[in-house]
């Protein structure tokens, strides 16, 4: 026998084990492939036998203690229970494929109580009112109608009827422009005549005057109570005749003539 082929005679074993493994490989491969998958299983069986196999399986697993609602009751109640029993848990099979495909997904939260974090927005967050808090007072200058001719400011003065200009409101007006004929001096306030500008500015000095200090001189007269109030700034200029022939030196004080709440008048001096 030559070299070759005794060569050949010892490789022929090694051939036929490939041979067998190729094909043995062949043969898994071509039965896992034929395989139905649980959901093709499903739509393969019908309806009854599906029931039957889910049936006899939950009865292996629960065994005959599972549920007390079966052994009570007549045939037809056992009957529909276990029908029901049955096509509940035929839906879960069919729906583990989907439910499967929907975990993956939907979002995970972390717990029941987890907060979700809200979308970014430019918009200031709402404010929170306080138990204890006020509300808003009004600006100084405003008035607000009491009925009867009568308005009260934002300060708790009160004007009404009176005065040879037949209401308060415009005496206190005639000290918003000067009058350089007018004999004597005539106290003018600033504010360029702007009726909220003068009453703000007589506000500030009654609230001066009821704090009280240095900066207040008060007297009575019968009802009446006579405040002169340093406001420390400049709040207007003196005018008239004397006024003007000073060169309208500048006001730093006011002076009010109340009753009561009552404003009789009030001007710079």
């Amino acid at each position: 026998m030559s070299l070759s082929a005794e060569k050949q005679q010892a490789l022929k074993p090694r051939m036929i084990r490939i041979v067998l493994i190729v094909v043995f490989a062949l043969v898994i491969y071509s039965a896992r492939k034929n395989q139905p998958t649980p959901p093709e299983r499903n739509s393969k069986e019908n309806v009854p036998a599906q029931k039957q196999r889910i049936t006899s399986d939950f009865e292996k697993k629960t065994g005959p203690k599972a549920s007390p609602v079966l052994k009570s009751g007549t045939a037809g109640e056992k009957q529909a229970v276990a029908s029901k029993t049955t096509d509940s848990l035929l839906l879960q099979e069919d729906n583990l494929t989907t439910d499967s495909k929907s975990k993956s997904t939907e979002p995970e939260l972390s717990g029941k109580n987890s907060k979700q974090t809200p979308a970014k927005s430019s918009r200031p967050p709402p404010a929170r009112k306080s138990k204890g808090s006020q509300p808003q007072q009004p600006e100084l200058g405003q008035l607000r109608d009491l009925g009867g001719k009568v308005w009260e400011s934002a300060a708790g003065l009160k004007y009404g009827p009176g005065s040879q200009e037949k209401h308060r409101l415009l005496h206190v007006m005639k000290h918003a422009e000067d009058e350089p004929d007018r004999p004597g001096k005539h106290g003018v306030f600033a504010g360029d005549g702007v009726r909220k500008n003068v009453l703000a500015l007589i506000d500030e000095a009654y609230l001066k005057a009821l704090a009280g200090g240095k900066n207040v001189d008060k007297k009575k007269e019968g009802t009446r109570v006579v405040y002169t109030v340093n406001m420390g700034r400049p709040v207007g200029y003196v005018g008239g005749r004397v006024g003007n022939q000073q060169g309208r030196p500048p006001a730093y004080k006011v002076r009010l003539v109340l009753e009561g709440t009552e404003v009789i008048t009030a001007f710079p001096l």
